[in-house]
C-alpha cells in the first residue's frame, strides 16, 4: 500500500499541485517531509503527535 501511494504521487506529478490541494499547511508539510525524507508512518506520526493511520490517511487524501 505504501509504495502504491508514492507511485501514484510520482507517476501523476501530483507534487506540482501541492499549492492547490485543499489541505492545511501542516498536512502539506507532512506530505512534503514524507516524500523527501521517506520516514515511516510511525516516525512521522511521532514527530507530529499523530497516529500512523492518520499519516496514511493524509497521504491518500493528497494522492486523490
Amino acid at each position: 500500500m505504501k509504495s502504491d501511494i508514492i507511485e501514484k504521487i510520482y507517476e501523476e506529478n501530483l507534487i506540482e499541485y501541492m499549492e492547490r490541494v485543499n489541505m492545511t499547511p501542516r498536512d502539506k508539510e507532512i506530505v512534503q517531509i514524507y516524500l523527501s525524507e521517506k520516514p515511516t508512518y510511525r516516525e512521522l506520526g511521532d514527530r507530529y503527535g499523530l497516529s500512523h493511520e492518520r499519516i496514511r490517511q493524509l497521504l491518500i487524501k493528497f494522492a486523490r
